[in-house]
């Protein structure tokens, strides 16, 4: 079916050979849509993107299933069943979707990531007309069990808040940030590595007068988090123009875990696994904004990246005033199958 503003348009099969007009409705532009190729582009997308993370989530039902946790096993199990997609030639844009919000969901922390990286993206990039520039701080601590892992986790959160709001030298140099937390699962080991990921935004007088060596970060952290062992930190300027803008904020956008470190191996190991990453991880905020980050957000009208939509992700729409087919996609036996 293709569709202008609200009206509906009648049209051949959509799986003819041959590319077919779109009439012109009330003065819209004549627009050609090659359907054959634009739908096989779409089913590429779809199986090579969405389809994995499906089928880790119906993974994820079960481990929940095992765990008697039945009324979250139902949400993931019917996450992302039905996805309805809007395609020009040019453009296929995901308009409606069942996604589940669940914390551990490969399908909505996949989405989840999206929608931070261009969140964050769009902060930067208005930050940086206004003359801010940035840094790149990683901070760790020991790795540490799964039974210690929410304790570990707090104390990540309350050295960030130590350090944000109480050290004098830290609020003088740092005008904003966008802070995310990451924890991986060692495979050999079986020790948790919670860390943080923060985007610091600061003026360029920084780098002349307040510039902080990493052993002096490394030392902020210590004392911060009460640690009797200086920690490993990493911390790097983002150059302008430069593909170090893009990765920092890849880096910060990475989900908070990777469905790989909770559901490889046995029913009993992967329900082990889930249950530390949702002890330590239920009910905490795992990315904030503040400072000139937050006052950006806001002035950009951006919707919550952890609990807001997570099918307009990278928060553009089709116009309203061209013509597009409307494509839909259930789940059944294990693969997405249009409908």
């Amino acid at each position: 079916m293709l569709v202008s503003g609200h009206e509906k348009i009648p049209l051949a099969r959509v799986d003819e050979k041959d590319s077919f007009p779109v009439r012109d409705c009330g003065g819209l532009p004549t627009t050609l849509i090659n359907s054959n190729m634009v739908l096989q582009d779409l089913q590429g997308e779809v199986e090579r993107r969405f389809q994995p993370k499906k089928a880790a989530s119906e993974k994820l039902s079960a481990v929940y299933d095992n765990l008697q946790l039945l009324s979250r096993s139902a949400r993931v199990r019917d996450c992302g069943s039905y996805l309805e997609f809007h395609v020009t030639d040019t453009e296929k844009k995901l308009h409606l979707s069942n996604f589940c919000k669940d914390r551990l969901c490969p399908m909505c922390n996949w989405r989840r990531s999206l929608k931070i990286f261009s969140q964050v993206s769009l902060v930067m990039n208005e930050l940086e007309s206004q003359g801010y520039e940035f840094l790149f701080l990683t901070l760790t601590v020991r790795n540490c069990s799964g039974a210690d892992l929410p304790a570990t986790c707090q104390m990540l959160f309350d050295g960030w808040r130590s350090l944000y709001n109480k050290k004098e030298i830290f609020k003088k140099s740092v005008l904003g940030s966008f802070r995310s937390l990451e924890v991986t699962r060692n495979k050999k080991t079986g020790e948790f590595h919670p860390h943080l990921h923060v985007i610091l935004a600061v003026r360029p007088v920084y780098f002349k007068h307040g510039y902080l060596t990493q052993a002096q970060w490394a030392d902020l952290w210590r004392s911060c988090c009460s640690l009797d062992y200086t920690p490993v930190i990493d911390i790097r300027r983002i150059k302008k123009a430069s593909k170090g803008l893009s990765g920092a904020v890849a880096e910060v956008a990475k989900y908070a875990v990777k469905s790989s470190d909770f559901l490889n191996g046995s029913l009993e190991d992967c329900s082990s696994y889930v249950s530390a990453f949702l002890s330590a991880l239920s009910g905490r905020r795992l990315c904030s904004f503040t400072g000139v980050f937050s006052d950006v957000r806001k002035k950009l009208a951006l919707d919550d990246v952890e609990h807001g939509d997570l099918v307009h992700v990278d928060g553009d729409n089709l116009r309203s005033d061209v013509a597009f087919m409307i494509v839909r996609y259930a789940w059944k036996s294990g693969f997405y199958v249009r409908i």
